[in-house]
Order: C-alpha cells, then structure tokens, then sequence
C-alpha cells in the first residue's frame, strides 16, 4: 500500500528517522540523493524551500524495482534506534497521514528512494510541488549503497565525493 502526502522541506531536505537526535556527524553525503547517517537518514531535495509530494511504502520483502516514473532511484542502509522510523520534515509540520516505515521495530532496513523533478527548480523556492518522493522500506541488514538510476544532480555528488556511493 502505498501513502502519499504533500510535505514542507527547508534548507533541501528532508528526513527518514526516529525521534532520536540527528546525529549529523555521521550524514554520508556521498550519492546526492539519499543521505543515511548511523542512525536515519536526510533525503536531499532540489528546492530549498517549499513544498514536495512525498509517498511511503513499507515491505517485508524487497519489493521489485518499479523506475517507470522515476528520474534517480538509490538504495541505502539505514537504522532505526527507537523503531519509530517515519518520514519528517524536521519541523512541527510533519504530515500525519504519511506510515511508520518499520512496524518491526528497531533494526536495520534497506531504504529505496525514488525521485522525479529535483532539477526543475534546483535551490529555489516553490509552493506548489514539483519534486516527487517515493520512500520504500523492508527490513535487510546493512549492505553498500546502489544507485539504480542517475542523473546529473547524482553524478555531480559523485564527482564531489570520490569514495563512491557506499562511502
């Protein structure tokens, strides 16, 4: 099943993570889109401010790749501490109607972060959204990060980041 919802993002991004502080000392920056940390992780927007559509799915499995649609698609390790992983804005404003991602609880799981749009409006500003999210999540021990699709906004981030996209 999937859930959709339209969220608040400042500063270009937005997160997936528990209640548990950021710890941003840890943010691997490296793929451009998905940023996961020791705990959580930051999804990178191309707008700075604004609004985007974000949706949720959550697998017991590893769902199928579904890129119709989608302009960049990574995979990333990411860990839940309280087991309370959700999809947040970092803000008061956090859209309600959008799942818990890990009704398993605290654990690992594998995070596939689908994108469409980031360029169209890149550090800007926009009210109505023109970026789109899809968050799938399915419990899986940690393994190196993927990215299944490209584009520019990632192959820039790569170029800045030579460790590559497991870095």
């Amino acid at each position: 099943m999937t859930t959709s919802s339209v969220m608040f993002v400042n500063e270009g991004v937005f997160g997936v993570s528990d209640d548990a502080p950021a710890p941003m000392e840890t943010v691997r920056w490296s793929n451009g889109l998905a940023a996961p940390m020791a705990h959580g992780a930051w999804i990178l927007t191309g707008i700075n401010t604004g609004q985007v559509r974000v949706s949720a799915q959550r697998f017991d499995v590893a769902p199928p790749i579904e890129a119709t649609g989608w302009e960049e698609i990574v995979e990333v390790s990411v860990r839940s501490v309280e087991g309370e992983l959700r999809i947040n804005s970092g803000y008061d404003i956090t859209p309600d109607d959008l799942p818990l991602l890990n009704p398993q609880g605290p654990g690992w799981y594998r995070m596939r972060v689908h994108a469409s749009g980031r360029s169209i409006n890149s550090d800007g500003v926009s009210d109505e959204p023109v970026e789109g999210y899809l968050i799938a999540v399915w419990p899986q021990e940690p393994a190196e990060s993927v990215i299944i699709r490209s584009s520019k906004m990632i192959d820039e981030a790569l170029l800045a980041n030579p460790a590559g996209p497991g870095a």
